[in-house]
Parts: C-alpha cells; sequence; structure tokens
C-alpha cells in the first residue's frame, strides 16, 4: 500500500487553521481507503517541512496540493519544489488550478491538475498511477507528458447522497477548533455552489450557479459525528456558499443541531438577501431557538445601480427589511462589502458607506464587514469584462500570489488609477478596523486597538476621509508579512 500525501497551504491569515482541509479530506474520501492518506496542513504543522520530507523519502505514489488565488501559491509551490527533490509526481487542485489547469500546468512544478470535484477523479487518477495506466483520458483531470497537456474531459457533478462518509479521521479536528465568541468552534460544508450570478463570484465557472446539498439527515449526522471527535466542541460553522435556497431542508437541520445535547451554538456564512425575505417571523425564531447566532450576508453595494451591475438580485428596501427582522429575531448578521467595480463613482461609494451606517442604526447588533476593493479573479463574470478593459492576468502561476486585497494598490487595474487604488485600499482597511468583533480575524490584540480607535476609524470611514493614513499602512505592512 503506496502513501498519497496531501498538502494544504496555508491561507490568508492563517484562515486554514479555522478550516480542516475539507477540500483534501474529500478528495481523499476514496482514496483513503486503498492507499494509506497522509494530510499534512502548513496552518497547524509548524514543523510542515520536516514532516513533508520524511513522508517524500517513503516514495509516496504522489503529492497532491489545493490552492486558492493568492497567498497560497507560493507556499504550495514551496512544497511542490520538495515533492519534485525527491522525484514525486505532483497533482494541483483547487479552486486556481481548476480555473487555469493550462498555465498551471506549464509550471515545471506541475504534473496534473485535478479540475473541479475531486472525489472521483483524484480516485482515479490514484488508481491510474498505482497501476501504471494511462492517465490522459481521466475524466475531470489534466496531464501533462514530455511537454504536452491533455485533457480527460469534464466530469459530471458527483452525487452528494452516493458519496462516503467524510474521513475526518485523516485530521486532528481538535487543532482546528479555534476560541470564539461561543467557545471552540469548528467549520463544516453542507452543500456546494450558489444559485445566484453575481459577476465577481467564482461559483458560475467552477459550480455553473447550480446548488448541490447534503440531506439535512446527513449533514446532521456528521455534525454528531464531529461532535463526538471532539467533545469540547460548543459553536459550529456551516461554511456554505448558499445554506438557504431549501428553507425546508434549512429547517430541518436546525432541528437536528437543537437536538444534539451538550447544546451546540450554529452560525451560517451564506445567507442571500432573497432568502431571509422569504423566512416568516416564526422562522426565524424557531433559527435563533434551534441556537443559530449569526449570518453573513453579502451585500455589496449601497448604490442600485451597481448592484444591477453585480448581479446581486435584490432590491435595497428588502435589505433594509432583513435587516430589522433579523434584528428582532436576535439573529446577529455580518454584511459584506465591495469597491472598485468597473464604473463607479464616488457617489456609489458614498451610498455604500450610508447604507452601512443605516444598517447599524437600524439594527445595533449588526456587524458590518468591510469595504473590499474588487479583484477581477479568473473565472468570474467581471474577468471577461476585464480582460476586454485592458487588463493583463499574470502569465506565470506565482504571479497570481499577488492577487490579495492589501496588495490590491500594485495591481495594475486599467479603470483605475493608482492613487485611486490606494484610496480604496485605506477604505477597506479602516472598515476592517470598523469591526473590533469581525468574525474574520481572532486577534485580542487586533481587537483591543481597534476598540480605541474606534471613533477616529468611525469618522474617517463616514466622511471618506484617509489623509494620513498610518493605521491602514500598518494593516496592510501586517497583511503583507503575515498573508
Amino acid at each position: 500500500m503506496r502513501t498519497v500525501i496531501l498538502f494544504q497551504p496555508k491561507s490568508f491569515r492563517g484562515m486554514s487553521s479555522y478550516m480542516p482541509p475539507l477540500g483534501l479530506i474529500m478528495s481523499a474520501v476514496r482514496v483513503h481507503r486503498t492507499n494509506r492518506t497522509v494530510i499534512v496542513d502548513q496552518a497547524v504543522e509548524p514543523r510542515w517541512k520536516q514532516l513533508l520530507t520524511e513522508l517524500l523519502e517513503q516514495k509516496p505514489l504522489c503529492l497532491g496540493i489545493t490552492t486558492m488565488t493568492g497567498s497560497q501559491i507560493p507556499r504550495a509551490l514551496e512544497a511542490a519544489q520538495l515533492a519534485k527533490e525527491h522525484g514525486c509526481p505532483v497533482v494541483w487542485g483547487g479552486v486556481h488550478p481548476s480555473l487555469l489547469p493550462e498555465q498551471t500546468l506549464s509550471h515545471p512544478l506541475a504534473d496534473y491538475v485535478v479540475a473541479g470535484e475531486g472525489e472521483e477523479s483524484f480516485a482515479a487518477l490514484v488508481r491510474a498511477l498505482d497501476n501504471g495506466t494511462d492517465t490522459r483520458t481521466i475524466a475531470g483531470v489534466w496531464s501533462k507528458r514530455n511537454g504536452t497537456i491533455t485533457y480527460g474531459g469534464e466530469r459530471p457533478f458527483a452525487d452528494l447522497e452516493s458519496l462516503p462518509e467524510i474521513p475526518y479521521h485523516l485530521v486532528n479536528l481538535d487543532r482546528y477548533m479555534r476560541r470564539g465568541a461561543f467557545g471552540p468552534a469548528l467549520s463544516v460544508y453542507s452543500s456546494r455552489g450558489c444559485p445566484m450570478h453575481c459577476r465577481f463570484c467564482y461559483n458560475s465557472a467552477c459550480h455553473h450557479s447550480r446548488w448541490r446539498a447534503f440531506s439535512a439527515e446527513r449533514t446532521v449526522s456528521d455534525i454528531r459525528r464531529i461532535r463526538a471527535l471532539c467533545p469540547g466542541l460548543k459553536h459550529i460553522a456551516l461554511w456554505d456558499d448558499a445554506f438557504f435556497p431549501d428553507l425546508t431542508r434549512a429547517r430541518l437541520i436546525a432541528e437536528g443541531v437543537a437536538k444534539i445535547t451538550p447544546k451546540l451554538s450554529w452560525s451560517v456564512l451564506g445567507a442571500h438577501v432573497r432568502d431571509v425575505g422569504r423566512m416568516s417571523d416564526e422562522y426565524l425564531r424557531d433559527l435563533k431557538t434551534s441556537g443559530l447566532t449569526d449570518v453573513v450576508v453579502g451585500v455589496e453595494s449601497g448604490s442600485k445601480p451597481i448592484i444591477e451591475v453585480l448581479r446581486k438580485n435584490f432590491q435595497l428596501d428588502q435589505l433594509l427589511d432583513a435587516n430589522r427582522r433579523l434584528g428582532r429575531s436576535g439573529i446577529r448578521p455580518t454584511y459584506t462589502f465591495m469597491s472598485g467595480i468597473p464604473g463607479e463613482t464616488d457617489n456609489d461609494i458614498r451610498k455604500t458607506v450610508d447604507l452601512m451606517f443605516q444598517l447599524k442604526h437600524e439594527n445595533p447588533d449588526a456587524v458590518l464587514g468591510n469595504i473590499k476593493p474588487f479583484v477581477p479573479y479568473p473565472g468570474t463574470g467581471f474577468y471577461d469584462m476585464a480582460l476586454a478593459s485592458g487588463f493583463k492576468p499574470p502569465e506565470r502561476l506565482e504571479d497570481w500570489s499577488r492577487f490579495v486585497w492589501g496588495n490590491y494598490a500594485n495591481i495594475d487595474i486599467p479603470w483605475t488609477s493608482k492613487k485611486r487604488r490606494n484610496w480604496l485600499n485605506c477604505l477597506y482597511f479602516y472598515t476592517v478596523a470598523l469591526n473590533p468583533r469581525y468574525l474574520f480575524i481572532n486577534s485580542r490584540l487586533f481587537s483591543f486597538l481597534a476598540r480605541i480607535t474606534l471613533p477616529i476609524t468611525r469618522w474617517r470611514v463616514r466622511h471618506l476621509c484617509f489623509r494620513f493614513p498610518l493605521a491602514a499602512r500598518v494593516m496592510a505592512l501586517a497583511e503583507r508579512m503575515f498573508m
């Protein structure tokens, strides 16, 4: 039985330390039954390089790497370099290689790309490597042989209910629990994709704007298994891109979670304005009673024309009504926003800031995420628009590592000047500092400093005044150092 190594590069701000490497675990759902499978996660393994080297010296079958666009890429390349030095084939997967498979394979540190979901494709590739058979006809797999790249064709989406139980035992879940406001927490997924067509999102390319879900029964069963593996667990974060398209299923999950003892609280990452609008006050009260504490809602803009350009598919009055009803229910919303959209004006940004403060005024418990500058990621609807506007995408895999918000000012985006990108970057960092309780930063130092500077930060954001932006520059430096 030969070993298969799966490597998870550390994500921006160490986010993977809050999230078990579920993409790798799911890719191994069939592989681990026939091959010894070892997952090395850089975020929780301080001696990852030594451990990976020791595993590579055992002549494994292959090294699988997952990566998103941005800061994970150079860390992934570092692991791939180690593999190549030991003569080990390197298989790339995840969102970025799936969207740019040929460019990824053109890199000398890549031999294969598993595009899209990996449960079936990666298992088929591992069997072929183990048996020494041809890999070029495997659906969902891009192969490189003697410099020639071939593709086995698209593989249909997996039937989620037919997949084996998720092999959580491949990682030590206790190492991923993060103590948040509701006690030790872990994140899980109960569905894939999203039925919306937002032009900035990868879902259109990777999931064809389809939403597929595990049944409520299976989802609750998975949460029970996780709880059995981690008795100290207090909170579950459901990180689905869209959790509420099927309200009946969501209610059944809520009822199932409510029956777990000792009681768990839970939160939802993907809640669309229109889905919240379909919920009655009684439905919201039932969710709260079941233990639901928080939902994250993507708003993106306070300007109606920009919302239409983004294809967010909601009206501002629907958002304001949902915000008030969430406030009455006791479920805390976190709202996220964007800036730098092609065609966006100062007045559009002013409307976004005004909307942020209105949401907070009408629901004091609401958390205002931040206003992230728009980056034209591959696979999104805006990517083609960016290319038509003169955007020159990186020609090498490693150059995509610069595509992070902290480096926004240095990305050559043709529809906005560098001066304006610097200004939008200040807007981003000051809106991060606007929220001492921000969901995605688990730092007591950040929370302490954000509380002290909150009055100044609030004034700066409300008046869009970013002269002498010392705090923003310090945060940008910290992001570049630790991303």
